[in-house]
């Protein structure tokens, strides 16, 4: 006898061949973006691997001295470095949604936003 919520070897290979197909897809739009965008996917998703023990105390007096060491002109926003982990999230998020509902169209609109 099958229990309520079991899945049928069918169902479940159903929802893993789309959960996969999807997954590719997201893959293959962020292997198609152009070189920028691509640089910029990486920093946003590599930044944390920047702020470990040894590298924290420089970049923290880099970014002490951002008027004349590093400062790009942002027209008052936030540095790349203070909106990458909020650009991370919204990654990842939209990835999400993609494998797990299908979210095509929010996925490829966020990448849109890094351009």
């Amino acid at each position: 006898m099958k229990r309520k919520r079991e899945m049928s070897d069918t169902e479940l290979k159903r929802k893993y061949t789309q959960w996969m197909r999807n997954f590719v897809h997201g893959i293959k739009v962020l292997v198609n973006e152009d070189e920028k965008t691509q640089h910029y996917i990486f920093f946003i998703l590599l930044q944390e691997c920047l702020f470990n023990k040894t590298t924290s105390p420089a970049f923290l007096e880099m970014y002490k001295r951002d008027d004349t060491f590093y400062k790009v002109d942002t027209d008052g926003g936030l540095e790349d470095y203070q909106v990458a982990p909020l650009h991370r999230k919204k990654l990842k998020e939209a990835f999400e949604d993609l494998i797990t509902g299908g979210g095509r169209s929010k996925f490829t609109n966020i990448l849109k936003e890094f351009k």
